[in-house]
């Protein structure tokens, strides 16, 4: 058996040797093409917030994969970005065999919560509380051959969605960007976000310096690399809706979409989606990620579902044995007739969690 070692770095220290090994992997493994897994979004991560770090795994002397991730205090870690990262997993060649338990334990790290990582990868899946599907359009072979295979099975949902732009236009002229590089409408975007994540009680992630700093770093990046791409739909000059995603070589990431309420009744947001799809098929975009859910949108424009695992893997230690405490009396008093009180413990330390991974930088 070969021994396996770590060594801890950040990304700012990765030698090229490990960069190029990172991007042979990428290219090697078909599980690993979400951009949120290339060097473009953990670089722009890192320079956004001071504590990404990253575990170079070795068997022997060869480097066996790469495991990143935002430490916090007391040995408790998560995806790099935290509550913006939808979509993680250990990088590294197809069939590589990794204990992820003990790259988490020589890393220093007593207790990894995650959500939307990859599931069909092992260690995620056997420490999964959930497995979720998160829904993927697959438009490889152009928009035209995807809309024909989605016309039956979307139902009235997906023939809506295809005739949103042709809707919205007859009320003025339509102007589409897929990649929009003007100021004003990252502006709007924060804007829109901001006002609805107020209005539905969600943290106003736009508030935060370092989510700002993230898609601004990512939309100066280039492609190849992993970056943000603003896409947007004009009506009559009017800028009527944005989406805010991530790109790498062949996916893009549904991630930030926003509209102007006024036209809400035009469904503007279903019209951007149609015409960037058929823009990013043109592009050489092979899928559009939108991530987990039951909307019915989602299930009508998908065509089919990657597992995303949530859960928590813990190793001994003071932070550890109070993540499982937690968890254990939460479970243990689910059955009894204590109401919201059964779940408090376990709220209790996700909501501490949270707050570290918004603020805790």
């Amino acid at each position: 058996m070969q021994m396996l070692s770590v060594d801890l770095k950040t990304p700012q220290t990765l030698s090229d040797e490990e960069r190029a090994a990172w991007r042979t992997m990428l290219a090697a493994n078909p599980f690993l093409v979400s951009p949120y897994l290339t060097l473009g979004y953990l670089d722009a991560i890192a320079l956004a917030r001071p504590d990404i770090k990253v575990a170079v795994i070795r068997k022997s002397d060869r480097i066996a994969g790469f495991f990143s991730f935002q430490k916090g205090p007391m040995g408790h870690a998560r995806a790099p970005g935290g509550m913006v990262n939808d979509c993680h997993a250990v990088i590294c060649a197809p069939g590589e065999d990794i204990a992820l338990s003990h790259v988490l334990t020589q890393a220093g790290v007593e207790v990894f919560d995650f959500k939307d990582c990859l599931s069909a990868q092992a260690p995620f899946r056997r420490h999964a509380e959930m497995v979720e599907g998160g829904w993927v359009i697959d438009i490889s072979d152009g928009f035209e051959a995807y809309a024909a295979l989605r016309k039956k099975p979307g139902g009235n949902t997906f023939r809506s969605a295809l005739g949103a732009p042709k809707k919205l236009a007859k009320n003025g002229e339509l102007t589409f960007r897929f990649d929009d590089r003007r100021p004003e409408t990252l502006e709007a975007l924060y804007a829109w976000k901001s006002a609805q994540y107020v209005e539905s009680g969600f943290p106003d992630l736009f508030a935060l310096t370092w989510v700002r700093d993230l898609l601004e770093q990512l939309w100066r990046q280039d492609r190849d690399v992993g970056a943000g791409l603003m896409s947007t739909l004009e009506l009559d000059g009017r800028l009527a809706a944005v989406h805010f995603g991530l790109i790498g070589p062949t996916v893009l990431h549904s991630w930030f979409p926003a509209y102007d309420p006024e036209f809400a009744h035009l469904t503007p947001g279903n019209a951007l989606l149609i015409e960037m799809l058929k823009a990013g098929a043109e592009a050489g975009v092979r899928e559009v990620h939108m991530g987990p859910g039951d909307q019915r949108q989602k299930q009508a424009m998908g065509s089919f579902q990657e597992g995303l695992a949530t859960g928590c893997i813990i190793r001994p230690g003071v932070m550890g044995w109070a993540r499982q405490a937690a968890g254990f009396i939460e479970k243990t008093a689910d059955p009894l007739p204590l109401g919201p009180l059964a779940r408090a413990p376990g709220k209790a330390f996700r909501k501490i969690d949270r707050i570290a991974a918004l603020y805790g930088v």
